[in-house]
């Protein structure tokens, strides 16, 4: 069922944005959690590379996520991902792990699961 739903997600999705850190920790995520190979995830980073527009990381975005993190206190981590979203003129970030919803500016947290 959540395959189902993020599959179609991405597949309903044209235009996909993507900060290097969630590229990050996908690739984390398939060593610790799934145990694959390098291989594996050599090619899921690139799938994921070639799908989507990627957001780097530079000094506008980590003092836009230190803003975020003064007026929402929210984690380190996520505030990236906010800030790269925002900076990618995004309307929507889909998480599972943020609070579904939550308004930042224009952007809206929407969990697919919730």
């Amino acid at each position: 069922m959540r395959k189902a739903k993020a599959d179609e997600l991405i597949a309903n999705t044209p235009s996909k944005v993507v900060s290097w850190q969630v590229v990050n920790e996908v690739c984390a995520v398939l060593l610790r959690k799934k145990s694959v190979d390098e291989a594996f995830v050599r090619t899921a980073a690139k799938l994921i590379c070639e799908s989507c527009e990627l957001v780097d990381f530079n000094v506008s975005l980590l003092e836009a996520a230190s803003h975020l993190r003064t007026r929402h206190s929210i984690s380190f981590w996520d505030s990236l991902v906010v800030a790269a979203a925002i900076a990618a003129g995004c309307s929507t970030l889909f998480s599972e792990d943020m609070q579904h919803g939550k308004k930042y500016g224009r952007m809206t947290i929407r969990n697919i699961f919730a």
